[in-house]
């Protein structure tokens, strides 16, 4: 197990600390003033490659309640557990880990237990500080409950694939599996989840590790692309509050889909840079028809200091044949 100095409760603190595969960096907070770089325009500096491998939950465990951090006992409990269950067996993805931790297990096995599982070695170095939870409002941490005919809605999507199989089609699949897009706002952690921000005069550009997506932000006062035009990613409008970038974002397509939303999706992000290798990520999520209110999560980016190569997924698409090859096999009782 190896431990760095890198970020704690105070938001604008630095990270540090080299990758290690599929171990886990415990933090505490750093104190010395920064100074923000600045683009020939006069702008924060956010270029370079940041990482996204923070570990914890995007929603508050119920047993911390309205507390936003952990007691230190609560803390030492839960760095405890995590050193004995990341001993290089099972890959931990989402939040399973540090859920486990949080219940007191000291050994991890996957709730993933098809063929090919992956050890824990495909994964980045995993951060944690003492937050309860990446989501900061509503204040107890957790998703707001679902809008009214939300739950309709999903037993009528559900019963429209009644008697399709999982992979009649290539569309059946998910976009991630075919490799299409990986989602947006992407807020997967520890599994190529990486970004790269390039800046130029009046536009930003934020490309992902994962499936090698680039959006584009026009700095731009101009109104939104009509409403019949919708896309992956969504239309997006760009502005600079201070030294914060503000990222709207409306126009998704029906395919687009993050915790079930729908073409009302509405997103808003902000990146601040508060030190040399941390930028504050804010995402707020607004589907009036999928929950009662909006709900803001902050991730910490990490500066990697290194340059992203393409991930080119699943080259040639053989995956995607394959998996439908099964299904056919399993279809005629093939073995």
């Amino acid at each position: 197990m190896r431990t760095h100095i890198g970020w704690g409760l105070a938001l604008a603190t630095a990270l540090s600390g080299a990758a290690l595969s599929g171990t886990v960096v415990f933090g505490q907070a750093a104190t010395a003033p920064y100074q923000v770089p600045r683009t020939p325009d006069g702008h924060p500096d956010m270029q370079g490659v940041w990482a996204n491998n923070n570990m914890t939950p995007l929603e508050r465990p119920k047993v911390f309640g309205l507390r936003a951090t952990m007691t230190d006992a609560e803390y030492a409990a839960v760095k405890k557990n995590l050193s004995s269950m990341t001993d290089g067996g099972d890959a931990f993805f989402a939040d399973e880990l540090i859920l486990a931790a949080v219940d007191g297990k000291t050994k991890f096995s996957s709730a993933d237990t098809q063929t090919g599982n992956y050890g824990q070695a495909w994964l980045s170095e995993r951060i944690i500080d003492n937050r309860t939870s990446l989501i900061i409002d509503p204040p107890d941490g957790r998703i707001p409950a679902p809008a009214a005919g939300a739950a309709e809605r999903a037993r009528a999507a559900a019963e429209a694939r009644r008697g399709r199989g999982p992979a009649d089609a290539a569309q059946d699949l998910g976009l991630s599996t075919r490799c299409v897009h990986a989602g947006t706002p992407n807020v997967r952690a520890g599994y190529q989840s990486y970004f790269a921000i390039t800046q130029g005069p009046g536009v930003v550009a934020l490309r992902t590790e994962m499936i090698h997506d680039t959006r584009i932000f026009p700095i731009s006062n101009s109104a939104h692309v009509s409403k019949a035009i919708t896309m992956y990613h969504g239309d997006s409008r760009a502005r600079w509050d201070g030294d914060t970038l503000v990222v709207d974002t409306t126009n998704f397509s029906p395919s687009t889909n993050f915790r079930g939303s729908t073409t009302g999706f509405h997103l808003t992000e902000k990146f601040k840079r508060v030190s040399a290798d941390t930028i504050e990520y804010y995402v707020t999520v607004d589907d009036p028809t999928v929950w009662t209110r909006p709900w803001t999560l902050m991730v910490p980016l990490k500066n990697t200091g290194e340059e992203m190569y393409e991930f080119a997924c699943h080259e040639g698409n053989y995956g995607l044949a394959a998996i439908l090859r099964g299904a056919r096999a399993q279809e005629n009782g093939s073995k």
